[in-house]
């Protein structure tokens, strides 16, 4: 998007040491990857990595940081991905305010397209400085062609879609909000019927990440705020609670759900984490194959089957490039 600095730092494919580099390796690989490297060009001498990462930001990242099993003498933000190599992230904990209140406290820089952010009225937890185009920021394209309509130029003219996810980014077309449920059917109807329309293998995907749900919110349940529980019991919601969630920083009270999932949780409006056929339903028109809109991560199968079929793609991805 713009020309490479050249600076003696700027890392690029002419000029990159790690040896342990491959080409269009996933992010996350090229993170294990560099402490690897540092490593081994560093005499074997144990090597820790900080990435700066913080739980608050998906359910996911919670369960990463708080379910490991090879933490650093009982912490469970320092795991060890090679012999000799751990990864760090002591912010984990750390709010979106924490973040902002160390920038006015120790005037640390940062990253000016957050003043934009502000005064084009986003709230914090709208502010991303990241890729544009997954499933977390594609609704928010529009805002590049106001806040620095020269990369948005660029980005349409470069990515295919840039412009139409823009538009429709936000509406039933990318299947964001107000889906309306067709008439004579329940939520729970309506989900069994889009699966039966599918292919086998993606309806069996479905299928089984639906399971492994509904048996979760019988058997284990999620971390809930007591204002969340107590809304649930005002609604008439059949639950029960089941301990302490180890994955909520604050040790929230677990609730499983007795009886049978809800169609939809409409009336709750204390959080959308709840389980019920409309969030299943929603996965499959949003095409959401990870369901990650349930708070689920892809699977190392899921990510080998990727890199697979980008592997496969990757001479007609060169040839496209060339034209």
């Amino acid at each position: 998007m713009r020309p490479m600095p050249q600076k003696e730092y700027v890392i690029n494919l002419e000029n990159n040491p790690m040896t342990t580099y491959r080409y269009r390796m996933h992010q996350e690989d090229l993170a294990k990857q560099f402490g690897r490297w540092y490593r081994l060009s560093h005499g074997n001498k144990k090597t820790v990595c900080l990435l700066g990462m913080r739980a608050d930001e998906s359910l996911q990242r919670y369960s990463g940081f708080l379910n490991k099993k090879y933490g650093y003498k009982g912490e469970c933000w320092i795991s060890q991905t090679f012999k000799d190599v751990w990864c760090a992230s002591p912010l984990y904990d750390w709010s979106s305010e924490d973040v902002w209140h160390a920038n006015y406290m120790f005037n640390y820089e940062y990253n000016r397209l957050y003043d934009l952010y502000y005064m084009a009225g986003l709230k914090v937890s709208q502010m991303r400085v990241a890729s544009p185009f997954n499933d977390y920021s594609k609704d928010s394209l529009n805002l590049y062609r106001v806040i620095d309509p020269e990369i948005w130029t660029k980005l349409v003219g470069r990515v295919r879609g840039a412009n139409f996810a823009s538009i429709y980014g936000r509406t039933k077309a990318m299947g964001y909000r107000n889906i309306t449920l067709p008439k004579g059917h329940t939520w729970r109807s309506y989900t069994l019927f889009l699966l039966d329309t599918l292919p086998a293998r993606l309806r069996n995907n479905y299928v089984k990440k639906f399971n492994t749900s509904i048996e979760f919110w019988h058997k284990t349940g999620g971390g809930m705020d007591e204002e969340t529980i107590q809304e649930l019991i005002d609604h008439g919601y059949k639950i029960r609670r089941n301990g302490v969630s180890n994955y909520t920083l604050k040790k929230k009270t677990r609730i499983v759900f007795v009886g049978t999932i809800p169609d939809d949780t409409d009336d709750i409006r204390s959080t959308k984490d709840i389980p019920s056929w409309k969030r299943m339903c929603y996965c499959i028109l949003k095409n959401d194959h990870t369901c990650r809109f349930m708070g689920f991560g892809m699977t190392r199968e899921q990510q080998k089957r990727i890199d697979l079929i980008r592997e496969k793609y990757k001479s007609l991805e060169d040839m496209d490039h060339g034209a």
